[in-house]
Formats: C-alpha cells, sequence, structure tokens
C-alpha cells in the first residue's frame, strides 16, 4: 500500500469518524430526548386492527359514556365512564393504560370491575390517546391529573370510595396519585417502574443493543425534563409509594424484559400497609401478563376487591 493511498484512508476514516460523531451528538440531543415524552398516540378508531374483540364498551358486554376532565392546567382529558353491573354500587375506579397506549385497551379490566360492584373510569393520560397534552411527564404532572378526575368521581357519585388500577406508565402515575391524593383507597399496580431515572437506562439498552450508560441517559432525560417542564429526578414511584398506608394489590412478571421485575418489589416493599399482595407470573413479560395468565389473575383480583372495606 503506498503512502498516498494509507492518506487518503486516514482521511476517508477521519472524516467518517466526523460524521458518525455528528450524527450521534444529534440523536442525542435532538431526537431521543422526545423519544419517551412524546409516545406514540393511539386512537382506537384509527388501529381497529389491534382491537380484534372491537374498540367499543358493548364489545365487552359493557354499557357507557365519554367524558372530559379538564386539568389545573386547562388541558382535556377523555375518558370512558362504565357504570358497574347491578343494583349495588362499591365505588369507582381509575383504570390507566401504559405508555403510547388508550382506554379503550382497558375493558377488559372494566368488566372485572363492573361484574364485581365497581364503575369505572377508562382515562386517556395527557399526550396519549383522544386526551390534550403534548408531553408525557411520566406521573409529574399526571398525578395533579388523577387528583382532579378524583375531584369528578366524587361530585358523580356523591362520595362514593375511589380506586386506581394502573398497567406500567399507569402504575407509576397510579402510585405517585396515591402518595399524594389520600382520597384513593386502594391500587392494584401493574409491572411498573420505582425510578425514572432507571427505567429510562433499560429502555435505553433497548434502543443501543443492550449498552447501558447513566451518563448518557441522564443527558437524554435531562433535555426531556427541559423541554416538557419537568423534574425527571422527582419521578420516583418507590418514594411514593412508602406514603401509602391502604390496601394494595402488585403483579409483575418474572420476565419482563422491559422493566425488571425487582423495581416492582421494590414498590411492593416500600408500601407500609399490612394489607397488600404480590403476585410474580411465572413466564409473564412486561405486556402480557393476562394472556399468561389471566383466569388466577382475574380470580386474585376478584378476591382482593371483595377483601376491602370500603366506606
Amino acid at each position: 500500500m503506498t503512502k498516498a493511498t494509507r492518506l487518503k484512508l486516514l482521511r476517508l476514516f477521519i472524516g467518517l469518524t466526523f460524521v458518525f460523531a455528528m450524527l450521534a451528538a444529534f440523536t442525542v440531543e435532538k431526537v431521543l430526548p422526545y423519544y419517551g415524552i412524546k409516545p406514540y398516540r393511539m386512537i382506537a378508531a384509527e388501529n381497529t386492527w389491534r382491537f380484534p374483540r372491537g374498540y367499543m364498551p358493548e364489545n365487552y358486554g359493557l354499557t357507557g359514556r365519554k367524558m372530559g376532565i379538564t386539568t389545573r392546567d386547562s388541558l382535556q382529558l377523555s375518558g370512558w365512564f362504565l357504570p358497574a353491573q347491578g343494583d349495588s354500587v362499591r365505588g369507582t375506579v381509575i383504570v390507566l393504560h401504559g405508555i403510547g397506549s388508550c382506554k379503550e385497551t382497558q375493558f377488559a379490566r372494566a368488566k372485572i370491575l363492573a361484574g364485581n360492584g365497581f364503575n369505572s373510569i377508562a382515562l386517556d393520560l395527557r399526550a396519549h390517546g383522544e386526551s390534550g397534552g403534548e408531553y408525557c411527564t411520566f406521573g409529574f404532572y399526571e398525578k395533579e391529573d388523577i387528583a382532579v378526575a378524583v375531584d369528578t368521581i366524587q361530585r358523580l357519585t356523591n362520595g362514593k370510595p375511589v380506586g386506581i388500577w394502573g398497567a406500567s406508565l399507569g402504575g407509576a402515575v397510579a402510585l405517585q396519585a396515591m402518595g399524594a391524593d389520600r382520597r384513593i383507597a386502594f391500587g392494584i399496580i401493574e409491572s411498573t417502574f420505582d425510578e425514572f431515572e432507571k427505567v429510562a437506562v433499560e429502555y435505553g439498552a433497548d434502543m443501543m443493543l443492550g449498552f447501558r450508560s447513566k451518563w448518557l441517559t441522564d443527558r437524554v432525560i435531562g433535555k426531556s425534563g427541559n423541554i416538557a417542564r419537568f423534574d425527571p429526578q422527582q419521578v420516583k414511584p418507590v418514594v411514593s409509594a412508602a406514603e401509602i398506608n391502604r390496601p394494595m394489590l402488585f403483579m409483575h412478571g418474572d420476565h419482563d424484559d422491559k422493566i425488571p421485575i425487582e423495581f416492582g418489589r421494590r414498590n411492593f416493599e416500600a408500601v407500609p400497609s399490612a394489607q397488600k399482595q404480590w403476585i410474580v407470573v411465572p413466564g409473564g413479560g412486561h405486556s402480557n401478563l393476562w394472556r399468561v395468565q389471566g383466569d388466577q389473575l382475574t380470580a386474585r383480583t376478584v378476591d382482593f376487591l371483595n377483601s376491602l372495606e370500603l366506606h
């Protein structure tokens, strides 16, 4: 290889390295910070293939009506109010979906509640579904939205008890809402994280072929916080869990590749309530707990609901 050829290859290598560095910097500064805070907005009517049973309450043996809730920062949240079946209503449960999902995915959970004496409100979180808002903040603002939802429910039901049931992102929001609002009498939490910084590392590893970098993750979520005007360091469901002295049911799959089961166990252990239960779903991943062990989970959930002493 001649000296001129080696020089050309060196220049090419330097040029490619520069381009790669610029592309990486652009991705970290301008692309990744939006990845979590601007999730896919699922509208049920535009994603009918995701709903083989249909996306209306009647497809699940429910009745329901659309409702809206105005947040403290003047966003409109969209929900379904789904009444209990039978004459006796024990309370109302706010049912919350995961990231990039929508309220219509929660009708199966609402069916369990309706058959056991509970109304439910399946709610699109801010920046999701048909609700307003540009950014998801993983509970930072959403917990305040839930407080307004509780206000609305208590007006609609003459002060009957309120519970909350959340999966993944919805579970993180539910824990933070319960930590801040003692009016929420009980909670059901599925497959959620204990600290936003930790779960961001896990999701970042998925995008970077298993590579984990706390420094890089902190850089990205710091930018995310600046864009969406929230403090990621304060999004810690495990801290909220330590304030909850009310009945709680937790469930998590032992093969969850998105949110490790240890994160969920830490939330469970932080709750000081004597009325708490922990369910491990063998072979369960992040989003398939009910496909893996639906009958058993339904039975355990009904037992939990029947054990509640609500006033």
